[in-house]
């Protein structure tokens, strides 16, 4: 018995050395790190520096922390690991934004934020942010012969309200941001494109997917079943006739194209999910100088844009197109480097271009243009005064931080965000 008991505790001390142990020997092959995980910033030994002030503010702890783990050996392995069992057990994922709905659907939180009405800014906004917008369209018509072209883009909460997950309770659905804008639009008189319930309409009466389980934005089919819609309204709201788009095939996979499984990649995880069959569209555009336009397009838009541009449709489209992504920075130099828009020359910009696509999806419409339409009223309209209502409103919501805590704020207190925003 005694015997027995010295081995187990032997053994015991050496797994227990072992673990000890680990992080020292898996630093000898920090080399074998696995598969770069997706959106995680990796830190160079160089910038650690053990200065008074790094150290005093805690800066460099968290530093040597994080060059610590990333030298590890297996170091990606192991995070993988570690979320494939929170996902597989927990049905967790500690990604930014992702929400996990029922049957594998997943979503980015502010789109069910919209749709369930959580952040809508309310009536009164509305009217006047609309009406600005109606003022516009008729002075670039009227004044400038150029055509200013609304597009609700579709979302994948409006899309697939089914699968929110119970504790957002969407069976408390209040009034949209898309809904108080869509039927301002209509009741004002703006011509709009309304892609999101287009979708909606069109979700049982095709054989493919609009909208992907793990993808935020439209499939790849779901991509040019808007590009042929739109091409068509560009059409005929603005009396040109645009490239031919040919139908040359398509193909059906489960092979991960981003469009299509954009949610995946910032999971890390170990496995890769079981992909759904896609349809991907094969298609050209033809043109002929003779009988089709291709007019210069400026566009103020959101995310969903990208695909329109990567897609090369775009630039068969416009003989010119300024991508003014969030009507902040110049695609495709969003991010490094930064290229900012140019709004010194905000007329002269607009001079020349033919057409100006607002495109936004639902999930973005609680800063609905953002500040583009009264920017643009201030340059061509000489009569216009700004409404400092309007102004601070925009000053507001496109300030993420603002926008955060004043919603934030608004389910603590359980008060409505439109009155915390009048106030």
């Amino acid at each position: 018995m005694h015997q027995n008991h010295n081995r187990t505790a032997f053994i015991l001390w050496i797994f227990i050395t072992f673990l000890l142990a680990l992080p020292l020997i898996l630093s000898q092959f920090s080399n074998i790190s696995g598969k770069e995980l997706h959106g995680v910033s990796t830190i160079d030994k160089h910038d650690v520096s053990p200065t008074w002030k790094n150290i005093s503010s805690g800066k460099f702890q968290e530093d040597a922390d994080q060059l610590i783990r990333q030298n590890i050996g297996l170091s990606n392995y192991w995070v993988r690991l570690h979320n494939e069992i929170n996902f597989k057990a927990f049905r967790y994922s500690n990604t930014e934004k992702l929400v996990l709905g029922k049957n594998d659907c997943f979503y980015e939180e502010i789109y069910i934020t919209e749709y369930l009405g959580h952040n809508y800014i309310g009536e009164y906004f509305i009217r006047k942010k609309v009406a600005n917008l109606k003022r516009l369209q008729e002075i670039l018509e009227k004044h400038y012969n150029k055509h200013l072209v609304l597009v609700f883009e579709p979302g994948k909460a409006s899309f697939s309200p089914e699968f929110i997950p119970n504790r957002y309770h969407p069976e408390r659905k209040g009034t949209s941001n898309y809904e108080g804008f869509t039927k301002e639009c209509a009741q004002q008189g703006v011509t709009f494109l309304d892609l999101n319930r287009y979708f909606v309409d069109q979700k049982p009466l095709h054989p493919h997917k609009l909208y992907s389980k793990y993808g935020v934005h439209w499939s790849s089919y779901g991509l040019w079943l808007a590009t042929d819609t739109l091409m068509g309204y560009l059409e005929r709201t603005c009396g040109i006739d645009l490239p031919e788009c040919l139908v040359l095939g398509d193909s059906n996979s489960t092979w991960n194209k981003d469009l299509d499984f954009d949610l995946e990649p910032p999971m890390n995880l170990l496995c890769e999910l079981p992909h759904e069959t896609m349809n991907f569209p094969i298609r050209a555009f033809q043109y002929d100088s003779t009988r089709h336009v291709r007019p210069r397009a400026l566009t103020i838009a959101d995310s969903y844009y990208w695909s329109i541009w990567n897609y090369g449709i775009a630039q068969s489209l416009f003989s010119e197109n300024t991508f003014w992504y969030y009507n902040r920075t110049v695609w495709p130099d969003i991010w490094d480097p930064i290229v900012w828009a140019d709004k010194s020359k905000l007329k002269e910009t607009i001079d020349n271009h033919d057409i100006i696509l607002l495109m936004i999806t639902e999930a973005n419409l609680y800063d609905f243009g953002w500040g583009f339409v009264e920017e643009a009223l201030s340059v061509l309209d000489s009569s216009y005064v700004p409404d400092t209502e309007i102004t601070k409103l925009n000053e507001i919501l496109g300030n993420k931080d603002a926008y955060r805590e004043l919603l934030l704020r608004s389910q603590r207190e359980q008060v409505p965000f439109t009155e915390l925003l009048k106030r």
